[in-house]
């Protein structure tokens, strides 16, 4: 178990839903804050956004992916948010008490975001084989939720590693980094191994374009779940189409608290059932 402003995460309490902002407020400080409050109202315990410094993390000429319509670092400086801004997010979701989280993609990001108070880390995919990050995000003591796309066993072991070797506190997001991603390749049932292997709380980032694996996962037993969210997914942006809106949101909400209250697994009859057995049952 872990806990992020003392909110439980395990397998015996409610999915502890994230709702990742990403780059999908377009750069608006105003879109920010009413993602904010959309997800709180609709019941999600957390909304996450990213920190980047560019010339921390990349180098300028990186190739693209096909769901960027411009080179990523101009998409991030276009998007990106100030320390002072993350300052500002953080005071507002204290202030209708939502979890704030914020990925940071360079050590230099994760040490501003210390300063300002953040109560624990989650990582992006692509820092899982960045070992020296991981180190120094492990020394700090702050609980770590750690994604695992583009990865496998092994790449993964090794991070978990470096977050035992300093007793840092840490769940497992099952992830397949590709946007939208498709349903074949999903591999949900990585869960289930995670969980057995490792006895942490175990999570899904979930970049398909609904709710449905995110529902899926909760059978499962993730203790979390994380997904993209925007006010329009035909805006342009290069996640947007892997994101749900808030209607959709809202039925997520809903939908891991009836599947987490499913998750029985002792067949008895129950109290419920014993008025049917009296008429359905034969008998003489």
């Amino acid at each position: 178990m872990i806990s992020i402003n003392k909110k439980k995460i395990s397998y015996k309490h409610t999915p502890y839903l994230i709702v990742e902002a990403c780059v999908n407020h377009q750069g608006d400080f105003k879109i920010a804050k009413k993602m904010i409050f959309h997800a709180k109202k609709s019941g999600a315990q957390c909304i996450k956004f990213q920190h980047h410094i560019v010339d921390e993390e990349m180098i300028r000429d990186v190739p693209m992916s096909s769901n960027f319509t411009e080179p990523l670092d101009k998409v991030i400086e276009k998007t990106n948010f100030t320390l002072q801004q993350h300052l500002k997010l953080k005071k507002y979701c204290e202030k209708i008490k939502i979890d704030y989280l914020c990925t940071p993609f360079s050590i230099k990001a994760a040490e501003e975001l210390n300063s300002i108070g953040v109560k624990a880390f989650k990582t992006g995919s692509g820092e899982l084989t960045n070992l020296p990050f991981i180190d120094y995000l492990a020394r700090i003591g702050k609980p770590i939720i750690l994604s695992t796309g583009m990865s496998n066993s092994d790449e993964i072991e090794n991070s978990v590693k470096i977050l035992k070797k300093y007793n840092t506190p840490f769940a497992i997001m099952h992830c397949i980094s590709a946007y939208p991603c498709p349903y074949e390749i999903m591999n949900l049932d990585n869960i289930t191994e995670l969980k057995n292997k490792y006895k942490v709380p175990i999570g899904l980032s979930d970049h398909t374009p609904s709710i449905f694996n995110a529902l899926g996962a909760v059978s499962l037993g993730a203790s979390l779940i994380e997904k993209h969210f925007t006010f329009n997914k035909k805006l342009k942006g290069p996640d947007h189409k892997s994101s749900i809106d808030l209607p959709e949101l809202k039925m997520l909400v809903k939908g891991c608290r009836v599947n987490f209250l499913s998750r029985g697994k002792i067949k008895k009859i129950f109290s419920e059932e014993k008025e049917i057995v009296a008429w359905a049952r034969e008998s003489v």
